[in-house]
């Protein structure tokens, strides 16, 4: 039976295995973190922990509970205010992150279980919703609240994402000023409501040349067939569940084979994850060549992303986990696309096309967008939808223009 701590030593000791459990979930994450590693942080014996808490999923569960239910009352406190709407959207900015980064252990936590847990992950966005949803943050109906959500509080999780948990530093000041400006006016320059996103930015493309079958010799495609049964033995049981023996073994091949191409599964991981960055740079580049103008481009690119994974929606589950295996691959599979998306971008806005941002927090703001539109949309239950374009229109829109009603463009940030 587990022990309720009554006396000061009890509750010493119980905070001392929390204490490990946290630094433990922060620094190693749920899958590396045991038990035994826990007792140890806390220097106590395994049969000691289990007087107080039946497992580390306890554990788990407690700091995720409090982790939620700090963020929605932080979210509640801000909606249900009497404050403007610009000055919630900086309150919002400036509490979520600070939040994050002062409870980075219950962060990360809260990461890894909405990974884990696909229901507690739509469960979190819905509540989101509802509260966007009573505080008049919407006025028609779910597509464009879907819209909203996706455009206020993708970049918020992925640049607390990128900053906090991969990067370990506070989000900066710099980056804060500009997602503010880009909440409040959008991506166009001055005269915004003069542009029109074209209509042909939702047409799927028929044709892409990955160019698999210039793949002839035996060793490229047996290569070609073990990242085919990895992204998939990934995708479906997790990378910790997956073993090499399985890998070569849905591939029809041998394990001895395996190894003439891959030193350890590590090593097919970060290179299935290399190609992928490379195959969906093409085809966003296929989508967004038809249009001259980055506005156009910029929504071809969503419609090319979500293309791409519509017919990979394991791969993205797979890169989505790598955040909790080695944050350099995730950091390596980011940058990649990053470092083009800013050429793109300072091109845009010499052009006049785009607002004078930071291109390179203007970059990661919008892969923010795209992050969670494909989480919603590839990956938790509520899956795929038959017509993207009513999402796409709506969120075209606040991409664009920002919030209506409050233009700061005399206000952007640089």
């Amino acid at each position: 039976m587990r022990r309720v701590p009554k006396s000061e030593k009890g509750e010493k000791t119980w905070r001392e295995i929390f204490q490990s459990a946290q630094d433990l979930f922060l620094h190693k994450g749920y899958h590396k973190t045991s038990v035994l590693s826990i007792s140890k942080g806390a220097r106590i014996s395994p049969a000691t922990f289990y007087q107080y808490f039946g497992s580390k999923d306890e554990i788990f569960e407690m700091i995720l509970e409090t982790f939620q239910g700090e963020f929605f009352n932080l979210l509640k406190s801000i909606f249900e205010s009497e404050m403007t709407l610009e000055r919630k959207i900086e309150t919002l900015i400036t509490r979520v992150f600070d939040t994050f980064w002062n409870f980075r252990s219950e962060y990360k936590v809260f990461r890894e279980a909405e990974f884990i847990d696909n229901i507690l992950c739509l469960s979190f966005h819905q509540r989101i919703k509802t509260i966007l949803k009573e505080n008049g943050f919407y006025s028609g109906n779910d597509e464009q609240l879907n819209a909203v959500f996706w455009f206020l509080f993708g970049p918020l999780f992925y640049l607390a994402g990128y900053w906090i948990l991969w990067n370990e530093r506070e989000v900066p000041v710099k980056t804060r000023e500009n997602l503010y400006s880009f909440y409040m006016s959008g991506m166009c320059t001055q005269d915004p409501e003069t542009f029109k996103v074209s209509d042909k930015v939702y047409d799927t493309v028929e044709e892409l040349d990955f160019n698999d079958e210039k793949i002839i010799n035996r060793g490229e495609k047996s290569k070609k067939k073990l990242f085919n049964s990895a992204e998939y033995l990934f995708g479906k049981n997790g990378y910790y569940d997956t073993t090499i023996h399985e890998i070569a073994s849905n591939a029809g091949l041998s394990v001895g084979s395996f190894y003439l191409y891959f030193s350890s599964k590590y090593e097919i991981l970060s290179e299935l994850v290399k190609n992928t960055s490379k195959d969906l740079r093409y085809v966003m580049k296929v989508y967004l060549s038809r249009f001259n103008d980055r506005r156009n481009q910029e929504i071809a690119a969503l419609k090319g992303f979500l293309v791409f994974f519509g017919q990979h929606s394991k791969m993205y589950g797979v890169i989505r986990e790598c955040e909790f295996i080695d944050r350099k691959i995730t950091l390596d599979y980011y940058d990649s696309l990053k470092g083009p998306y800013m050429i793109a971008l300072e091109r845009a806005v010499k052009a006049g096309e785009v607002a004078d941002y930071d291109v390179e927090i203007l970059s990661e703001i919008l892969m923010g967008i795209g992050h969670i539109l494909g989480q919603s949309l590839l990956i938790l239950p509520q899956g795929p939808v038959d017509d993207d374009k009513k999402y796409l229109e709506y969120l075209a829109y606040f991409m664009m223009l920002g919030f209506p009603g409050e233009k700061t463009k005399n206000r952007r940030a640089k």
